[in-house]
């Protein structure tokens, strides 16, 4: 048994890794149970990257794994074997047959994904793939992938054991666009045979090295798909041979779940769309053509048509302006901030027309690129005509030619003022009178007799209608003409049967008497007039 490995040896396998087709890659990924998604130069890296670890656990003693990837490379290549380093098993072995008869085996003669015998304690025996996603691609998993089993009136939790070995550790520290995410799906029978939704139990809580990770877990409702795979990065330890512990704690499911911690590399949005302006694009002459071939058909009345130059996420003005090749309206949307909703919550669809797309599907519009390039930054709309030609929206037409801002039209002069009145009050009508003609006269105090007959007379003639305004603006003495009489008050005597005079009737009379140039007698309750101060009479 070799306790090293040849580095030439080991650089023929890398460079024959190298000169592999991408479907010779995926099955040798899928013999190693390691993820088959990604470009050609992404599988490449899976597997040398994987090949590296095996080389070290073939240092360490552990030969076998390291001879069988190496048997198995050259046999998927169709290349004969160099020399075998340790024939300890044959190639005919059940253990070792291609992933074709692999997947007839039964699942507890089946080798684990990563080389470990597997436990009936909660590992599942066969590996579970995902759905691929521009924004992430699988290198390799970092644990076992372990089965959360059926808890309708419990909870439970399972735990991952993430360990770094000194490469590993040192690129997590340097590259940072690697991460460690959590993977989990829903059994729904076919987890082994197809790729998997991202979905997690709902109810669950995922802890990294006893700290809670705050991510959503839920995706929308109702929408399967949406559901990100957990970034727990910023939890872990990036040092070689630390034991970082994933707890997943998750209660009342009525299904089997799956779990796996992956190491994944990220690709941001800006690479993404710095992709899409290196693929095919939808040329103008395309867009053009197929604007004409509508309006020459019989069957459809083609006008011209206002487009919007606003992307209907962001609403703000589109930069690169992408839409699917399946769409067939011309408005398009912006590629960054399209990118950056489905990468919140990959819906995958259309926010025109809310067709089904794909990342793969998406196309840069050079008809709509050059009327952005060719337009001022505030041109929000331009006019489309039926075959092709377009123009710029005034900004009159925009405004709909109302006359004034906003199409509001001022008041004329002429309009009355209308005063805001509180609730619960009566509105007065104000009349507007000179001051200098203001001249306040009192009823005189011989019509303050009291009599039934003229009272009644005057409560008649006197009474309003409700309808009639109460004016209030002037003098408080003006009411006396509209109350009704009071009858005279009895003086008041003291102990000699002598009138009392009271101050108030004294102002009465130099205010009225006086004023109207005259003396005004009171007649009291005997017929007599009593006489006053200043040669006048007093009540």
């Amino acid at each position: 048994m070799a306790s090293t490995v040849n580095q030439s040896e080991l650089h023929s396998v890398v460079a024959l890794v190298k000169t592999l087709t991408n479907a010779q890659l995926k099955d040798i990924l899928r013999n190693e149970g390691l993820a088959v998604s990604g470009v050609k130069a992404s599988l490449q890296l899976r597997i040398i990257d994987y090949l590296l670890v095996i080389e070290r656990l073939h240092q360490g003693g552990q030969t076998d794994r390291y001879d069988n990837l190496r048997r198995s490379i050259y046999l998927i290549a169709n290349r004969p074997l160099p020399g075998p380093s340790t024939p300890t098993q044959s190639l005919s072995s059940p253990q070792y047959l291609p992933t074709s008869s692999t997947h007839h085996m039964h699942p507890q003669h089946r080798p684990s994904p990563m080389g470990i015998p597997m436990s009936s304690q909660g590992i599942t025996p066969r590996r579970v793939s995902f759905k691929e996603s521009p924004f992430y691609t699988i290198l390799r998993p970092l644990t076992p992938t372990v089965e959360c089993k059926v808890r309708e009136q419990t909870r439970d939790s399972v735990e991952l054991k993430v360990v770094f070995d000194q490469d590993t550790a040192m690129q997590m520290q340097t590259d940072p666009q690697l991460l460690v995410m959590v993977y989990c799906a829903a059994d729904n029978g076919l987890n082994h045979f197809t790729n998997s939704d991202v979905a997690f139990p709902h109810q669950v809580e995922l802890k990294v090295n006893m700290d809670e990770v705050k991510t959503n877990l839920r995706g929308l409702k109702n929408k399967p798909g949406t559901t990100r795979p957990a970034d727990v990065t910023r939890y872990i330890r990036k040092k070689p041979g630390y034991p970082n512990h994933i707890v997943l704690t998750y209660a009342l499911t009525q299904k089997r779940f799956f779990v796996v911690a992956n190491l994944v590399r990220q690709h941001p949005v800006r690479e993404l769309v710095t992709e899409l302006k290196t693929r095919n694009v939808i040329t103008k002459e395309q867009v053009i053509q197929e604007m004409k071939s509508r309006a020459d058909d019989s069957d459809i009345v083609a006008t011209s048509s206002v487009m919007s130059l606003k992307c209907p996420i962001s609403a703000c003005r589109i930069e690169v302006p992408c839409r699917s090749a399946i769409c067939t309206h011309n408005r398009c949307f912006d590629a960054s901030s399209f990118l950056q909703l489905q990468e919140q919550a990959p819906t995958w669809s259309c926010p025109v027309c809310s067709k089904s797309t794909s990342f793969e599907s998406l196309q840069i519009d050079q008809y709509v690129d050059n009327i952005l390039k060719s337009t001022p930054s505030d041109v929000e709309q331009v006019m489309i005509e039926p075959d092709g030609r377009w123009s710029t929206i005034k900004a009159d037409e925009d405004n709909g030619g109302g006359g004034g801002a906003g199409g509001v039209t001022p008041a004329s002069e002429d309009d009355d003022l209308v005063e805001i009145q509180e609730p619960g009050t009566t509105p007065i009508k104000q009349e507007s009178f000179s001051t200098p003609s203001l001249m306040v006269q009192r009823t005189p105090a011989q019509s303050r007799e009291p009599s039934t007959t003229s009272s009644a007379a005057r409560m008649s003639t006197n009474k309003r209608p409700a309808s009639q305004v109460i004016d209030l603006t002037g003098s408080d003495e003006d009411d006396d003409d509209d109350l009704p009489v009071r009858p005279a008050k009895r003086p008041a005597l003291n102990a000699s049967n002598r009138p009392i005079y009271r101050p108030e009737f004294r102002a009465s009379y130099s205010s009225n008497g006086l004023a109207n140039g005259r003396s005004m007698p009171f007649t009291g309750q005997n017929g007599s007039a009593s006489p006053g101060l200043n040669g006048g009479y007093e009540a």
